[in-house]
């Protein structure tokens, strides 16, 4: 059947309709795509440009081997925390790298990407009114007055802003633009510099830890050499002690026995004897003379050995160097880690005990250095004065606790009694620990201070300090001086009339102190203390002086 005219005309409408709608249909889904592509793209840059770990816009981005970005400061960070362990991996897919990966490139391109996203960033907000213009002209805001800092339109520029400096929106939006660029580049610049200075400072960190870490080392095997050499020479010298005793013992014990069997012969003598009495035999009497004459030759042949051993004598450079030592080790060493006195415009100066002669010294300032009472009286001891001792011109009180120069008492004889110095010791004496006392004097003529029990007591030379077995300090009222060995340290003299006396047997040292409102060392020795120690004083004429007693 033959399509009419008509017919065809409406087929051929119909195609072309359906053409058109394919092409539209074509557009509109390119259009759509297109937009939707776009808004992605906005959308997910900020991501593409972010770092994994701080999950922030890329600063410095650098590359790994594996192709993954990072901030540059962000994966200096990991690789540190991976320092220890010394494997190094990738943040995001965890690639391993036989070693850290040194040097560490900036990706240029991403760093301007970042740059131009910064700088432009999304579209501000539209300002208040913008939409419709100017609200009191209805007349579009192109124009900017920088005296008011206002955008205008046309009319206002007429008007209310007549002679302003006046440019347009997109003017003054590019000067701006180019104001910040320019402030952004500074930053940039300063940020990097302290970003510089933080990284140096991270080195100097590790570079003090090193060194500190050697000095340690170091010091702690020269402290570990040296306590090993001491503790070897004090092996030496507890074995030449052991073998001199033993040797001793050994010639006591002979002589013991020669005499122990000398002993047992006079006592068959004597029954002889006896027995020859009694029974009025003349032969025997006449005999017996003789074997009396025999016997007392043989009595001559045994020799006592000496009482002392004389340890002193042979280990006096050992003592010496273990002197020096004490020392070395109480002013140097120590003395490089006491904190600094207050200046007071006195310098600080402290005695010490040197095994060397002590030419006369001017009159030294006394130190600045306090001490705190309460810790000494920890170890404060109650003593008491040993009535054997005390001179004759010295008077006790009736506990022992007071001794007095003012009259002459009648002392029983005793060996232990001083017969030439105005002296007394006290009962307590100190072999090992710390120990802590103090004297009261009524006026500045005395001596203070600790001997051996073996110090003579019969002539001039057994005051205190003025031989190898004593220290002391004197006390007058025009001079303050440490005595030892009979060398004297001079020292500033004050107005102290309680001292503090501070003994530490097992360091080998013995403090006087002034006591007063506060406690001031006066003055240090540092020895070797091989005996018992006590406490002693000499009191000069109408003086008297008391043993504190601390309840």
């Amino acid at each position: 059947m033959t399509a009419t005219p008509a017919v065809r005309e409406r087929e051929r409408a119909v195609c072309w309709l359906q053409e058109v709608w394919a092409l539209l249909s074509v557009s509109l889904a390119r259009e759509l795509v297109a937009g939707t592509m776009a808004g992605l793209q906005r959308q997910d840059l900020e991501d593409k440009l972010s770092c994994a770990i701080c999950l922030d816009c890329f600063t410095d981005p650098v590359t790994t081997p594996c192709g993954h970005n990072f901030c540059l400061r962000c994966l200096r960070d990991h690789f540190d925390s991976q320092s220890p362990s010394g494997a190094f991996d990738c943040p995001t897919c965890r690639a391993g790298f036989e070693r850290r990966p040194e040097p560490l490139c900036k990706n240029l391109v991403l760093d301007d990407m970042v740059k131009m996203m910064r700088l432009r960033g999304p579209e501000p907000p539209p300002l208040e009114g913008e939409e419709s213009g100017c609200p009191a002209h209805r007349k579009p805001l192109d124009l900017y007055c920088r005296k008011d800092g206002l955008c205008i339109c046309s009319v206002c520029a007429t008007k209310g802003h007549k002679g302003h400096d006046l440019v347009t929106v997109e003017e003054e939006r590019l000067q701006r633009e180019k104001e910040l660029v320019a402030k952004h580049e500074e930053m940039d610049r300063q940020v990097k510099k302290t970003e510089e200075l933080i990284d140096t400072l991270k080195q100097q960190n590790i570079s003090i830890k090193d060194t500190a870490s050697r000095a340690k080392t170091n010091y702690s095997n020269k402290f570990v050499m040296l306590a090993k050499e001491l503790e070897e020479v004090q092996a030496k010298v507890f074995k030449y002690i052991t073998s001199e005793e033993c040797c001793a013992l050994e010639r006591v014990d002979s002589a013991m026995g020669k005499l122990e069997q000398k002993c047992a012969e006079l006592r068959e003598v004597r029954l002889k004897l006896e027995t020859t009495l009694k029974s009025n035999n003349s032969v025997q009497i006449l005999q017996f003379p003789q074997e009396v004459y025999t016997l007392k030759n043989s009595h001559q042949d045994i020799v006592l050995p000496a009482s002392d051993l004389a340890i002193e004598n042979k280990l006096g450079g050992v003592k010496k160097a273990l002197e020096t030592i004490s020392i070395l080790i109480a002013e140097n060493l120590q003395g490089f880690f006491r904190p600094a006195p207050r200046s007071l415009g006195i310098p600080e100066t402290i005695g010490t005990d040197r095994c060397v002669p002590v030419k006369p010294l001017e009159p030294r300032p006394p130190p600045s250095i306090l001490h705190i009472r309460g810790p000494f009286l920890q170890s404060y001891r109650q003593l008491r004065f040993n009535p054997n001792t005390a001179h004759r011109f010295l008077t006790l009180s009736k506990d022992n606790r007071r001794v007095s120069h003012k009259a002459t008492q009648r002392y029983p004889t005793h060996p232990e009694r001083f017969e030439k110095v105005w002296q007394v010791l006290c009962c307590e004496g100190f072999d090992a620990g710390r120990h802590y006392w103090e004297v009261q004097i009524s006026d500045q003529w005395a001596y203070v201070g600790v001997t051996y029990k073996k110090i003579d007591r019969r002539d001039s030379c057994s005051l205190i300090g003025r031989n190898n077995v004593s220290w002391s300090l004197q006390l007058f009222s025009n001079s303050y001086s440490a005595w030892h060995d009979s060398r004297e340290v001079k020292l500033q003299p004050a107005k102290y009339q309680r001292v503090g006396m501070h003994l530490d047997c097992t360091a080998g040292t013995l403090a006087f102190y002034g006591i007063d409102s506060t406690m001031t060392l006066i003055h240090t020795f540092h020895s070797v203390f091989t005996e018992p120690l006590y406490p002693a004083i000499w009191v000069g004429e109408n003086i008297v002086a008391t043993l504190c007693q601390f309840q």
